[in-house]
């Protein structure tokens, strides 16, 4: 018997990149890579300095985990802040977003079948992010988009984390419940 022989072969990926920007804000970057799958949004911290055709290592993180789930066909990846922040402080993150920054974030809630909210303790450690994460939840609420598309990524203690915390675990994501929701919201 002869071992069938596999033969040498091509694989071949397009993958469409756009970015939204203004000045030094990048308010989201989205690759996708089949028109016919929903798209997931992936919103962190605040965006690298890289250009549209570089990845940082937690642009990459992102782009293979939700691949390797496949059941998407891209992901755009937006932040609670739209400028890049070298050093972190309520001063720097405060001075790190657009007036019209929430407007586009919550723009692209819209387009996509899943949220994953991957800011790890970003908003447990300055306030200035604690608000703008409540900001996000309270336009969420107000334009009437369900809760039950949103999760939060978490590590194995059920702690939100960002994907640099867990760069080498395939992702646990935790659906946000109306608990969480109240939990988030500005006090009114």
């Amino acid at each position: 018997m002869s071992v069938q022989e596999e033969r040498k072969h091509i694989d071949k990926a397009v993958m469409e990149v756009e970015r939204k920007i203004k000045g030094a804000d990048v308010y989201w970057t989205k690759y996708v890579w089949n028109h016919q799958q929903p798209l997931v949004l992936v919103v962190c911290n605040y965006p690298s300095n890289k250009t549209v055709l570089q990845d940082d290592l937690t642009t990459m993180l992102i782009k293979n985990e939700i691949i390797a789930m496949g059941n998407y066909g891209g992901v755009i990846i937006a932040n609670l802040f739209t400028r890049p922040v070298q050093v972190i402080n309520e001063k720097t993150l405060g001075e790190a977003f657009p007036a019209d920054g929430m407007d586009e974030l919550i723009k692209v809630v819209g387009e996509v079948e899943k949220v994953i909210v991957a800011i790890g303790s970003l908003a447990t450690r300055y306030q200035v992010a604690t608000d703008r994460m409540k900001l996000f939840v309270n336009q969420v609420q107000k334009a009437n988009i369900k809760i039950d598309r949103f999760y939060d990524l978490v590590n194995g203690q059920h702690k939100p984390v960002h994907p640099l915390a867990i760069r080498n675990e395939h992702w646990t994501l935790v659906q946000w419940n109306k608990e969480r929701q109240k939990e988030l919201m500005l006090d009114e």
